[in-house]
């Protein structure tokens, strides 16, 4: 039955539905999740459990049937038609259970290609896409994703234009439309869903004797205290990385029923469990604790930051992958960062701005190479006070007072020559120099095969065009015997080359082909985690390493 305590943070059309709260009226008092799984599955809202978030993650998805056995006695509760829970398992013992879809409909409603998304503020940016995917010829419509909310006190505002491809509107004209755009343009793309009917199914529980123990109508809920070990969860799609194996998570998951009106399952997890595992998989779980503690309020900020603008439609609030965050489950949680997310409980990054105290995007990467870089030369759009390229070496260092304020085209081959660099990240006792500077060599034929999707033909010139604060590059030109063509954006770039390292690089002829000269591993921008590192071995606090990685930024505890 619903209590009477039980709120929900309230949106209408991305504003928050403000009200009145009396001092004792808490927003995190231990508020229950709905008694209809589905309600909590399908909201883009947060809900408050334990004094704490309750955030839903994907664990797999498109399936037929589910194996997974309990670490201890399992519960479990099937959902009735009226959407009410039925306990059919108390105290069910070891042995491999199986989930087995009986019959499955998927969700009425419209279904588009994401091309992609734009800050709230980039009303410039809009328009860029859309002129570049007509260029390509590509119509788009514009929709808005995300929300905007309060928590005690301070804003968190989601909201991000999302690019939308026109289409038929349906799940299979958009999933063949997404594998012909990832075919011409080898850019990743999402499925936007906007459900009116939500998919249905019927999910059997059969025990390890293969018994029927109970059937839930979408939705049958698993609870074990000592976790839950789940069998072939996919992870790496569409990485080199990609395969199979088995996942234990903490005792509260949903079986339920995808887009598409497959098997799913779907992990319930109270934000600071999910941040134990999310950090591990983020950093060296051996590094010094103010490191971790700086990676714990980054990857807690990086949740918040994604909630209600990931995966509309979907029965969860992120994947748990690299596109929102890496979650392995329980096998990832160490001791050491899960006492750096103990120590920072509930904090988040925020700033002032405009009188008003409000969540910072807490990006971060794994290697700057010696200087950070600023967010709208890595991703376009407005420039983010917070996220403003800053040297990661001490200002008085020898040699390096010519980059203190920057590295220009003029000072960007002098920098990536620079071996070792005295950076924080070339200095840390997890520095990697392969990746704090690198090369990348590059035959004509190599540069010729991977440049032909640009129609260009034998590639005469490859020259960048335009850098950011930290010398990476914003603009690549190549230049054929056909044509000369423009690739734009750090990321596409590197992708051209077989995915370099990093945009901060110089390209050198070398004999019969090219040779990329650069330095650190990653976009670049905000927090440098070899740098924090670094920084940690050298006395630095996480509050010191986070307020200089993030200009005007601290923490604050919300909950």
């Amino acid at each position: 039955m619903t209590t009477p305590r039980r709120r929900f943070l309230s949106f209408l059309g991305g504003a928050v539905l403000a009200r009145a709260l009396r001092a004792e009226d808490d927003l995190f008092s231990g508020t229950p999740a709905p008694d209809d799984p589905l309600e909590l599955l399908h909201s883009r809202r947060l809900t408050f459990s334990g004094g704490e978030p309750l955030i839903t993650v994907r664990v797999l998805e498109g399936r037929q049937q589910i194996v997974f056995s309990s670490n201890g006695p399992l519960e479990a509760l099937a959902r009735s038609a009226s959407g009410g829970m039925e306990t059919v398992v108390a105290g069910g013992g070891p042995g491999r259970w199986t989930l087995q879809l009986l019959e499955g409909s998927p969700g009425a409603g419209a279904s588009w290609v994401e091309l992609e998304q734009l800050r709230y503020d980039d009303k410039q940016g809009v328009q860029r896409a859309r002129e570049e995917w007509a260029a390509k010829g590509i119509a788009v419509r514009v929709a808005t994703v995300g929300e905007a909310y309060g928590i005690a006190g301070h804003a968190v505002d989601t909201r991000r234009y999302a690019i939308l491809a026109e289409g038929d509107a349906t799940e299979p004209g958009a999933r063949r439309q997404a594998q012909e755009l990832q075919g011409r343009f080898g850019t990743r793309v999402q499925i936007r869903r906007e459900i009116a009917v939500r998919p249905q199914a019927r999910i059997e529980l059969r025990d390890p004797r293969g018994n029927s123990a109970g059937i839930g109508e979408s939705a049958i809920e698993l609870r074990a205290d000592s976790g839950i070990a789940v069998e072939q969860v996919e992870y790496g799609m569409g990485y080199s990385f990609h395969g199979y194996e088995t996942r234990t998570y903490p005792g509260r998951l949903f079986a339920t029923v995808d887009a598409s009106g497959s098997l799913a399952l779907v992990a319930a997890v109270g934000m600071e469990r999910l941040v134990k595992g999310v950090v591990p998989s983020e950093i060296f779980a051996r590094a010094h604790l103010e490191a971790l503690k700086a990676q714990a309020v980054t990857a807690r900020g990086e949740v918040l930051a994604k909630i209600g603008a990931r995966h509309l439609g979907d029965p969860y609030l992120l994947c748990a992958e690299q596109h929102c965050q890496v979650y392995k489950g329980v096998a990832a949680e160490e001791a050491s960062t899960g006492a750096a997310v103990d120590a920072t409980r509930g904090e988040a990054l925020f700033a002032e701005r405009n009188g008003q105290s409000r969540l910072v995007d807490s990006v971060y990467s794994a290697v700057c190479g010696g200087y950070t870089e600023d967010n709208d030369a890595v991703w376009g759009g407005p420039a983010d006070p917070s996220l403003r390229g800053r040297p990661d070496f001490d200002p008085g260092a020898p040699g390096m007072d010519a980059f203190r304020d920057g590295i220009g085209e003029a000072l960007v081959s002098r920098f990536v020559h620079l071996n070792p660099v005295p950076s924080y990240c070339a200095s840390s006792g997890y520095a990697n120099p392969e990746k704090v500077r690198w090369q990348r060599a590059f035959a004509q034929r190599e540069v010729d095969q991977l440049c032909a999707p640009l129609g260009v033909g034998t590639v005469q010139v490859l020259a960048v065009e335009g850098r950011g604060v930290s010398g990476r590059a914003r603009a690549l030109r190549v230049a054929g015997s056909r044509a000369t063509a423009r690739v734009y954006g750090e990321l596409p770039i590197r992708r051209l080359f077989r995915n370099l390292n990093s945009g901060m690089f110089v390209i050198e002829r070398s004999g019969a082909g090219w040779t990329f000269i650069g330095g650190g591993w990653g976009h670049g921008s905000g927090m440098c985690q070899t740098g924090a590192i670094g920084r940690a071995e050298r006395g630095a606090s996480y509050r010191d390493i986070l307020g200089w990685y993030y200009s005007g930024a601290a923490p604050i505890r919300i909950y």
